[in-house]
């Protein structure tokens, strides 16, 4: 005789979370992920990070100082400010951060500005497009993302973020709230991959990630979350920083990630934080040892005595050939500029130096999105 036993379907997923043993946090987060990719990102294999300098600890041009950003300026590396009215706002790299963290950037408000409609006051982080290739976005197979950072500010109230293309064409405008003054708070915004659009995946900007300061209402987003095709940024309620004197936000651990999960802030060591840096801006300095300060490099003292020039070996490749700007010498010349400007090299050459061997002791190489 043949006994059949027949029992219940079950889910093993919930059965195993039913499981009286301890996971943890992380593990519960694990068991909860829905995609072979979301546990990759969990995992946190490889650099999962899409901004460079995020914990604002990389501050090439400024160091510590003050300054005030005029059009596409830039405070700590990477983080540059899109403006249309100068001296509203300065920019420091300072030390007031959240647990585990040991910079932030701070923003201070000049004035109690009024934006005109078509003023705009935004931090900007661009990506390059061969790092966000991996979104395949503008595809049907484009990948959700999730943003995380860390912000305080002296104004509580809704602010706006958010992710345009390289053409200005497709605009995604999410909010966060900063619900106590002067309080470090962790925001996340999960955006939803764009399927439509033209998305960069070469060395120009793949990807522009926004905050807005005070823009004005002719770009406000007509909805929130949502792919748009416009240039849109902020919202009817947004908070204007610049609208406040002395007003002042502050933010680090800016973090962009793959999948619908924030997971914590990658940390990288200074060192290798400075070297991503380093592929769009660096400088050669003789003097105050900042960060990026190279060797001084001679340029020849023998053959020719008129004729000079130093070939200048870049740190780390660099996203293209830098312009360079604020070359210094210790002797001056009748005419000094660039000879040959390469990813790898660049050499600078100097006419009508005479006798003495001349050093180049100062420039900047620069070749950011």
């Amino acid at each position: 005789m043949t006994v059949r036993v027949s029992k219940p379907a079950f889910n093993l997923r919930e059965k195993v979370t039913e499981l009286d043993r301890p996971v943890g946090l992380h593990g519960n987060e694990i068991l909860k992920s829905e995609t072979p990719q979301d546990t990759f990102d969990l995992v946190g294999t490889g650099r999962k990070n899409l901004v460079i300098n995020g914990g604002m600890s990389v501050s090439q041009r400024h160091g510590t100082s003050e300054t005030t950003p005029g059009h596409t300026d830039f405070g700590p590396d990477r983080m540059r400010f899109d403006v249309s009215q100068s001296s509203k706002f300065k920019v420091q790299q300072v030390t007031d951060a959240p647990a585990g963290f040991s910079h932030s950037m701070k923003v201070t408000s000049l004035s109690a500005y009024s934006s005109g409609s078509s003023d705009y006051f935004l931090l900007q982080n661009m990506i390059e497009g061969t790092d966000s290739a991996r979104l395949r976005w503008g595809t049907s197979e484009a990948q959700t993302i999730t943003l995380s950072f860390y912000v305080k500010s002296s104004l509580v109230g809704v602010y706006a973020c958010g992710i345009r293309n390289n053409p200005y064409n497709r605009a995604n405008t999410q909010i966060y709230t900063i619900n106590n003054a002067n309080t470090w708070e962790r925001k996340t915004v999960t955006f939803t991959g764009d399927t439509s659009g033209s998305w960069n995946v070469d060395t120009n900007a793949g990807l522009k990630l926004n905050f807005d300061l005070g823009s004005g209402s002719n770009f406000q987003a007509a909805s929130t979350g949502t792919w748009l095709a416009t240039n849109d940024f902020i919202t009817s309620d947004s908070v204007k920083v610049v609208g406040t004197n002395a007003a002042t936000w502050y933010i680090t651990g800016i973090q962009l990630e793959t999948g619908s999960l924030s997971t914590p802030f990658e940390h990288h060591a200074i060192t290798d934080e400075l070297a991503l840096c380093q592929r769009y801006y660096w400088k050669l300095d003789d003097g105050s040892n900042q960060a990026g300060a190279q060797w001084l490099y001679v340029i020849g003292d023998g053959g020719n005595m008129q004729y000079r020039r130093a070939t200048v070996n870049h740190p780390v490749p660099m996203r293209g050939s830098p312009s360079v700007t604020n070359i210094s010498l210790t002797n001056n010349g009748s005419t000094v500029g660039v000879q040959f400007n390469g990813n790898h090299t660049t050499t600078i050459y100097a006419n009508g130096i005479g006798g003495g061997i001349t050093e180049v002791r100062y420039a900047e190489f620069n070749v950011e999105l």
